[in-house]
């Protein structure tokens, strides 16, 4: 029973890591994609502004400079990085709060029935992680510093991801790759 806590634990915290890692990517993209709209409303404002005798060059610009937004806006939400940076703080919360909670337990508290609650909850949270989302270096990044613990099975090598310096022949020998 221990060492199964001290797996889920270990779990957890490697998908806290990953979270934390994933919202951080998208937070940078979201950052990315506001400096656009940033651009175009000033320039929008600037040449709103002025008033000539050639307002068809003007209003040309403006068409133009309109469109580039709608552009980035529509790629913005899209993309939805704002959902997926809350979703990802959120979920890192979520699977530390996990692991203190397993790590809080007695010993005489770590039953079978605790444990197997423990684990449908890690699995519940593990359902609405959308790993296709979350970068590969950042996948191998959590692989490297969580070597030689448990890793979850997204991480371990037989979703056919592996961190060259994991592959060894047992490795290879015990995962089957498409």
């Amino acid at each position: 029973m221990k060492q199964r806590a001290i797996n889920l634990i270990s779990k957890a915290e490697a998908l806290s890591l990953l979270c934390n890692k994933s919202a951080g990517h998208w937070s940078f993209i979201k950052f990315l994609l506001s400096i656009p709209l940033i651009v175009t409303s000033s320039v929008m404002c600037v040449m709103n502004s002025f008033e000539s005798e050639n307002n068809q060059t003007i209003r040309l610009a403006n068409i133009v400079v309109n469109a580039v937004s709608v552009l980035v806006l529509s790629v913005q939400n899209n993309l939805k990085a704002s959902e997926k940076v809350e979703l990802f703080k959120s979920l890192a919360i979520s699977y530390v709060e996990l692991a203190h909670k397993i790590e809080g337990l007695e010993d005489e508290e770590l039953t079978r029935e605790n444990l197997n609650a423990f684990t449908q909850k890690y699995d519940d949270l593990l359902k609405q992680t959308l790993f296709e989302d979350i970068q590969n270096k950042h996948k191998k990044e959590v692989m490297t510093l969580f070597e030689g613990r448990a890793l979850p099975l997204t991480l371990n090598g037989c979703s056919g991801l592996v961190v060259k310096k994991r592959l060894s022949q047992t490795a290879a020998n015990s995962c089957v790759f498409p």
